[in-house]
């Protein structure tokens, strides 16, 4: 590319994205401050939406082909292509995220002047007569026990820190990234609780958002012997390879579950599993049917019960 070339146009998307991309900022922080819509936070988060925009731009370059600059591109060559996703029969989930991958790319061309602040908007939201209402399939499937054991009783002798980051993510409901980052500061043994972003998004929470939150009683034992573990890294974090773990992790857990018939739920399931078993303690205890949603929701990071409801907690686990 040479100094008066501005690339192809996947690039100049690409360009225009990292204009606001500020990795390791606080996606909390920044909607408390009302500039979530502006900002670009999280790494992987950047590398979704540069692979959208790249996808965006080859749907241009086929239709479009006279296009070659940013500020050429037009409503209706968003509009077509979300279509096109429609009809190609594209997963509610992919295609909400398309969605906003095109707005944020939209946002970042009006800060860096490259869309005037007048010109209609890229993409629509539903309420302007765009697209939307697209979600993925909620699945509130968890594993069970007996397989959560099994999985993690298949990967522990070919890789014991996969292992115990499963059980990690089980003991507290963790995301895959939150066990990963989880740091033996943030465990309180006395009593029995886990801290999360107490300053900062040191344990890369999704949005950076604090929580704390008490572990599975069943996990004290388990939570004590990680706490004091010869493996703690300088930092205080209990897991070295942070960046390349969570995939490692992914891969096993499928690869155990082809091995081992389970029906496939990925990582997450042991957060789901850590969900079913916090919603029924939560029964046990007295807690009619809606507290117990709304106390599983808090530990979990979620403000509304409705996610937990439809994604963690199925209507079959709450009438047992």
């Amino acid at each position: 590319m040479s100094k008066n070339s501005p690339g192809s146009l996947g690039y100049q998307m690409m360009k225009a994205l990292q204009g606001i991309f500020q990795p390791g900022a606080s996606r909390h922080t920044a909607k408390r401050r009302h500039r979530d819509a502006e900002l670009i936070t999280g790494i992987s988060t950047m590398r979704c939406m540069s692979a959208d925009v790249h996808q965006f731009a080859r749907f241009i370059r086929v239709h479009y082909p006279e296009v070659k600059h940013l500020s050429e591109v037009k409503q209706e060559m968003a509009l077509a292509y979300i279509q096109e996703l429609e009809q190609r029969e594209r997963s509610g989930g992919r295609i909400a995220r398309v969605c906003a991958s095109l707005r944020k790319l939209d946002v970042a061309c009006r800060i860096t002047g490259i869309f005037s602040q007048e010109a209609p908007p890229l993409l629509p939201h539903k309420s302007q007569g765009g697209p939307g209402g697209f979600h993925s399939k909620p699945k509130p499937i968890p594993y069970t026990e007996e397989e959560a054991q099994a999985i993690i009783a298949h990967i522990a002798p070919q890789d014991p820190i996969v292992a115990r980051l499963l059980r990690v993510m089980w003991a507290g409901g963790l995301r895959i990234s939150e066990a990963t980052w989880l740091r033996v500061q943030d465990i309180d043994l006395a009593n029995g609780m886990i801290s999360l972003n107490p300053e900062g998004n040191k344990n890369r929470t999704k949005g950076g958002k604090p929580r704390k939150f008490p572990y599975s009683p069943k996990a004290h034992e388990f939570m004590t012997a990680l706490k004091h573990s010869p493996d703690i890294q300088p930092t205080g974090h209990l897991f070295a390879d942070r960046l390349g773990l969570p995939n490692r992790a992914r891969k096993l857990v499928r690869d155990a579950c082809d091995e081992l018939g389970i029906h496939k739920l990925a990582s997450h399931g042991y957060r789901k599993t850590f969900s079913v078993e916090e919603y029924h303690r939560a029964r046990s205890r007295g807690a009619d049917d809606r507290q117990a949603l709304l106390e599983t929701s808090l530990k979990l990071g979620h403000n509304r019960i409705d996610v937990t409801r439809q994604s963690y907690v199925s209507s079959v686990e709450r009438a047992k």
